[in-house]
């Protein structure tokens, strides 16, 4: 028997409350978490592995999440991404619409906000295993 593959998902940030909250709901049988705080590291991981989710602070060490975002579009167009932040702007708004930023949550983090991070992240890896056995 083949045991299923866990789900990798990448968080990218420096917020210690991000990680804090994450770490404690997403780490389990299902899904295997790396937390990486460097911009260009999230780059890597994301060339380097099949990454399923990308949950994305704009905080990140070196380059900002905003600055990376149109590159992991363009390298990985159909990476499903929830984007974290503080800024309200509608300009942050509208880039997360252009880029088709899958779910958006506002930090500070409360406990609501972690339960709306992981109940997007459960639809849209339950949503991706569905269409990889369409193909």
């Amino acid at each position: 028997m083949k045991l299923a593959k866990k789900k990798l998902i990448v968080v990218g940030t420096i917020d210690f409350g991000v990680v804090e909250g994450l770490k404690q709901r997403l780490n389990g049988a299902d899904y295997e978490v790396r937390f990486i705080q460097k911009g260009i590291s999230v780059l890597v991981e994301i060339l380097d592995n099949d990454v399923d989710l990308l949950i994305l602070d704009l905080e990140l060490a070196g380059v900002m999440g905003v600055e990376i975002l149109p590159v992991i579009r363009r390298l990985r167009p159909r990476l499903p991404v929830i984007l974290i932040t503080d800024d309200f702007t509608h300009r942050i708004r509208k880039i997360a619409a252009e880029l088709g930023i899958t779910y958006q949550a506002y930090k500070p983090m409360s406990q609501n906000e972690t339960e709306a991070i992981i109940t997007a992240t459960e639809k849209i890896v339950e949503k991706n295993a569905v269409n990889a056995m369409v193909i």
